[in-house]
């Protein structure tokens, strides 16, 4: 590990996974910048700067992310179901690549999607023809209740009451929630996403990582411990495997201190 602070650009730290980053870099006694188009919500806090700038305003950006030791991107274009957020995703990372060019940066993780890593060789996740019905079916009750407080589709709840009353048994599909969900065939967060990684890996001119997260990412209690994966979707019991909001931010802040996975496709889940 890194023996001194460092000084730590975070692009997104008012969302979910960016704001549970720059609490950890804080606490290990980092100096972090904060960068977001919201960042005057953001209360005073020591070793904090927060900055508001867009990632689509090069000049803004540039001047936002120079002279730090690591760069994070934690932006997302959008969970709506709208063609606009496959293209926020997809322009965003292009400019936040050059902005980091152009800044001469050192070293810049980015955190993508699980539509990128693989379930077997040559097939990607969101090709899988079991993509989209059988990986929601499959979701554990937990992550149905995070989903239908996001979108606030009582299906998802009603598909985690049947998985946490036992009509659906751990690791089976529901086949009641696969028919709502079986024309979900354009995710354009996560099709964004994935070809924001084909933007890094032809390029080692720079230093970049891309961390895809589980598809059960979502909130809940840190454990402080996490599996480590390259490229491939890990799974547990035969369905993919999840991690928590604070455990993966955990494996980020590693990450920024041991630069371990430069020019690696990384990705992490709970730790057994």
């Amino acid at each position: 590990m890194q023996s001194k602070p460092l000084k730590v650009a975070v692009i997104g730290h008012t969302g979910m996974g960016g704001k549970a980053l720059t609490e950890i870099l804080l606490k290990r006694g980092h100096s972090v910048t904060g960068i977001s188009i919201d960042a005057d919500k953001v209360p005073d806090t020591i070793g904090l700067t927060s900055i508001t700038a867009s990632v689509m305003d090069a000049l803004e950006l540039v001047a936002a992310i120079a002279d730090h030791d690591v760069v994070v991107s934690a932006f997302s274009g959008g969970h709506e179901i709208d063609m606009r957020v496959y293209y926020r995703q997809v322009e965003g990372t292009r400019r936040i690549i050059n902005a980091f060019k152009q800044a001469k940066g050192k070293y810049l993780i980015c955190i993508g999607g699980a539509a990128s890593l693989y379930v077997k060789p040559g097939l990607q996740m969101f090709d899988d023809p079991r993509f989209p019905t059988w990986y929601f079916g499959v979701a554990p009750a937990v992550h149905l209740r995070w989903l239908g407080d996001i979108t606030q589709e009582k299906f998802f709840y009603d598909a985690a009451e049947r998985k946490e009353s036992g009509v659906i048994q751990p690791g089976e599909s529901d086949s009641k929630l696969e028919k709502h969900v079986s024309s979900w065939t354009s995710v354009p967060l996560l099709e964004g996403c994935r070809v924001a990684l084909d933007l890094f890996q032809a390029d080692h001119s720079f230093n970049w990582s891309f961390l895809s997260p589980p598809f059960f990412y979502r909130p809940g209690e840190g454990t402080g411990n996490y599996e480590l994966g390259i490229d491939y979707m890990m799974m547990k019991n035969g369905i993919p495997a999840g991690v928590s909001v604070p455990d993966l931010q955990l494996a980020v802040a590693d990450e920024v201190e041991n630069q371990a996975l430069i020019h690696k496709h990384w990705t992490v889940c709970a730790a057994e």
